[in-house]
């Protein structure tokens, strides 16, 4: 068969997995590898096909929705995951999951894996592996999301992709709950995720001992929480955290407790003897429509992972770790009718009066002379603050916190691709290196990011090259260095940062960054840990200002000036 019309079978078979969703399909192996592709797991047999990687003839093995846990329905729903029964015959592995129920929709029985490995792997070889954690707030996301394919074809690594229960499903707390369940279900998701491949990735070809944890936005948050509980030490040896601090994004448990009496309450089960009870016996739609009216849910704890890494009591791998240049500026695209009243009201709530004078000296209202100038200082506002633990100033504290807590290798980049392509509802705004623009770098084969790949300019093309190959060597080695790579030098106590542009990636001195990101201001008032998700209504009288502490926080903010302050 012709590549071509390879690639024409292999999109209709993701056509297909995208319109089953939670049904189950049938589908055919995209051609015959010439070599078995049933693998046996703990619990049964699976058969997976080979493919061609997009655009290419490079062939890579796959084996889709993989499970490593029971389905977490009826008593299992809201219960921590439990060890998949075993099954009879073989598995179809050519079938893509169905995702984690989302607003978009989904399945309840969502606990499966994507595993990529290069062509013609056997048992014996021991490949690297990196499992990767989709990001979208906790809220949305799939591990058929990214398409490790490429990734895992030219850098001799195995690409698992995995997901977890979302909303309300993986966040709830309830006082029946068991403490380590509470708040953090799909926390524990991912750690028996952690455990399957312990158990089983090396009849895959897998090697159980280099197994790298990586992350974007919240699944770097959850990365995050992973690293420091000891339930999971040993069962990674590296770890990637794109666009988090280790700080924001986390529940107290007072504020966890809070909102998930106010979902049980949404759903008519506040006053059932038997809360779990009640909400097990609800159809999952319901559920998921009141988990989706109130947006945020994050994990549990009462301790800040930064403030744990910095103390030194974590799980000690090397760290590769890095933000956007201008995390904050797709999502100030929210404020574009705002006004100067306005601006200058969000930023007294978010860090006070007297904090707001000083903040407002350094990102006036007239910064920009576009038409788009307020969201754009208020995109370098959210950007520079760490407000929304995407990048900034948090970003370059967590990257001292890994020294203090005797990181055993340190890699901290910056992404400053000025003209990343990015999907854009509105033309002429600029998004410059904005969240989530470095994803079609690393993972160029699946929906949007594919088409973002695809105006790519030869320049772009080869930092996308390079990028995958650093985060791929650090996958193999724990170090982004090789003799056919541009050095990356260690943070190290110098504080160096690799800048990764189109226009020469080179490494910079921490100091670099700290002044575009005017973290000696940052650094001298409290953390902001609000979101800044509405504006104040123009009609209205400016809101009484936040204490200069700024506004209450709903994560742990123990870290605030120990973790920040140099």
């Amino acid at each position: 068969m012709g590549e071509p019309e390879m690639m024409r079978k292999t999109l209709l078979a993701i056509t297909a997995a995208a319109a089953c969703a939670a049904s189950v399909c049938v589908s055919t192996p995209a051609f015959s590898a010439g070599y078995s592709l049933v693998t046996t797991t703990e619990s049964g047999r699976i058969q997976g096909f080979t493919k061609y990687v997009l655009g290419t003839k490079r062939r890579v093995d796959v084996y889709l929705g993989v499970p490593y846990a029971q389905p977490p329905v009826g008593d299992l729903r809201f219960a921590a995951p439990k060890r998949h029964a075993d099954w009879k015959g073989v598995r179809d592995g050519s079938i893509m999951p169905p995702a984690c129920k989302q607003a978009s929709g989904g399945s309840e029985d969502c606990l499966y894996l994507n595993i990529y490995r290069p062509a013609g792997k056997v048992v014996p070889d021991k490949v690297p592996v990196l499992l990767y954690v989709h990001g979208g707030a906790n809220v949305r996301g799939g591990a058929s999301g990214v398409d490790g394919a490429r990734l895992a074809s030219y850098s001799d690594i195995m690409v698992v992709t995995v997901q977890h229960r979302l909303g309300a499903f993986g966040f709830l707390n309830l006082p029946q709950m068991l403490h380590t369940e509470a708040g953090n279900l799909g926390i524990l998701d991912l750690e028996e995720a952690l455990r399957w491949l312990r158990r089983n990735i090396q009849h895959f070809g897998g090697d159980p001992e280099n197994i790298t944890l990586a992350g974007q936005s919240s699944g770097a948050t959850n990365a995050c929480r992973m690293l420091v509980d000891k339930q999971v030490k040993g069962l990674f040896h590296g770890v990637i955290l794109q666009s988090d601090d280790c700080l924001h994004d986390v529940d107290t448990p007072d504020v966890s407790r809070a909102r998930s009496q106010e979902f049980v309450k949404a759903v008519g089960c506040s006053g059932a003897a038997d809360q779990l009870k009640c909400l097990r016996e609800l159809p999952a739609d319901k559920i998921n429509e009141a988990s989706r009216k109130l947006r945020i849910w994050n994990p549990t704890a009462s301790m800040s992972a930064v403030s744990q890494i910095a103390a030194g009591n974590w799980n000690t791998v090397p760290v590769l770790m890095g933000a956007n240049a201008n995390e904050g500026r797709a999502a100030a695209r929210a404020y574009l009718d705002a006004d100067i009243d306005q601006y200058e009201a969000w930023v007294k709530g978010l860090v006070g009066e007297r904090n707001a004078r000083k903040a407002l000296m350094r990102y006036p209202a007239y910064k920009y002379s576009s038409k788009y100038a307020i969201p754009y200082v208020m995109g370098d506002f959210i950007t520079d603050s760490g407000m929304r633990g995407l990048g900034g100033c948090t970003s370059l504290a967590l990257a001292r916190a890994f020294v203090r807590g005797k990181a055993p290798g340190l890699f901290v980049y910056e992404f400053n691709e000025r003209n990343a392509p990015m999907k854009n509802s509105v033309p002429d705004y600029e998004t410059l290196a904005s969240h989530g623009a470095e994803l079609a770098y690393l993972w160029p084969d699946t929906g949007v990011r594919q088409e973002l790949y695809e105006q790519f300019t030869d320049r772009q093309r080869d930092l996308s090259y390079l990028m995958r190959r650093y985060w791929a060597r650090f996958a193999r080695a724990k170090t982004p260095n090789s003799r056919h790579l541009p050095e990356w030098p260690a943070y190290g106590k110098d504080g160096i940062v690799m800048t990764l542009s189109s226009d020469g990636s080179r490494s910079v001195p921490v100091e670099q960054l700290e002044e575009a990101h005017k973290c000696s201001f940052w650094d001298s008032i409290p953390l902001v840990m609000g979101r800044g998700d509405e504006l104040p209504p123009k009609s209205a009288q400016e809101p009484a200002a936040q204490p200069d502490a700024g506004a209450k926080p709903s994560v742990p903010a123990d870290a605030a000036k120990s973790v920040a302050s140099k």
